[in-house]
């Protein structure tokens, strides 16, 4: 039989080759991977690519409720002109969809971006 002491150090046994064994994971290379990341691009291929381009910041005349609304908006105008292949899958939760045709968070701050990389605002952001 069994005393309790060695039944303590045979389950810490067990216990510790098990956590090794899940935190290993085993290699990559047994899984199939090279050990670079994957790519997952294939799944998205059948989706057309959202028409949101970015703004030319060197173009963006601010107007007036971006800078009186203080430096945090105006970085939050920044990022939304910048990245709209992020922003166009943000949703935007305050109704503006219903009552202003708005897509997406990016909506709510980027009306149009023309093609030489100018922008028109939307003052909806900081209201």
């Amino acid at each position: 039989m069994l005393t309790r002491r060695q039944f303590i150090a045979g389950g810490m046994a067990v216990a510790a080759a098990g956590v090794a064994a899940c935190s290993s994971g085993g290699s990559n290379a047994a899984r199939g991977g090279s050990g670079a990341a994957r790519d997952f691009s294939a799944r998205f291929a059948r989706f057309a690519v959202a028409d949101e381009p970015n703004g030319d910041l060197s173009k963006v005349v601010w107007p007036e409720f971006v800078t009186n609304a203080g430096p945090e908006v105006k970085r939050l105008y920044e990022f939304q002109i910048t990245h709209g292949e992020v922003s166009q899958y943000m949703p935007c939760f305050c109704g503006c969809g219903q009552n202003a045709g708005h897509r997406n968070n990016r909506d709510c701050y980027v009306k149009q971006v023309n093609a030489d990389g100018s922008v028109v605002l939307d003052s909806m952001a900081p209201t």
